[in-house]
């Protein structure tokens, strides 16, 4: 019996194959020959194992983050509607943040001197405003969720019924 994620990295490269309008042996030559037609519709049936380079190589080939094959939709689409609630005081007694981050708390430290309503504490944004931030940083929104939290710039609560990020 196939584990779940095996089942969901399967349908989620045919998917994408398809949305892309690649056939099995379009998709190798726009591979370069790389990734063969027989294989990748092996992986597609899963028929057969794929190892995670492998599935970096087809995430890069596709244009989406290799963290888009471990994400369960129905979780992401519950929690990309929220609001990103920051942890101002936290975020300000970082420092040598690298270059990702650095331009992330001059943002958020210039929209919490504009707004001066938070007392410096905490700060809420919209997705749309993650989606800016997302483009400072030069990451995809996923891989800018999964940055914010691994370095203790998000409170893990919730707003207004939602679940921030």
């Amino acid at each position: 019996m196939k584990a779940v994620i095996e089942e969901r990295c399967a349908h989620l490269l045919k998917e994408l194959r398809r949305k892309k309008g690649y056939t099995l042996e379009e998709f190798e030559a726009y591979s370069g020959g790389a990734v063969k037609a027989v294989v990748l519709g092996s992986y597609e049936r899963g028929a057969r194992a794929i190892s995670l380079a492998r599935l970096e190589q087809l995430a890069g080939l596709y244009d989406v983050p290799v963290e888009y094959f471990f994400v369960d939709k129905e979780v992401q689409a519950d929690t990309s509607n929220g609001r990103y609630v920051f942890d101002l005081r936290r975020i300000r007694v970082l420092e040598n943040l690298d270059e990702t981050l650095e331009p992330i708390k001059r943002f958020l430290g210039s929209v919490a001197h504009k707004r001066s309503d938070w007392n410096g504490e905490v700060m809420s944004l919209r997705r749309t405003d993650a989606e800016t931030l997302a483009l400072l940083s030069d990451l995809h929104i996923n891989e800018l969720n999964q940055t914010l939290r691994l370095n203790g710039f998000l409170f893990a609560s919730e707003v207004s019924g939602q679940h921030s990020l």
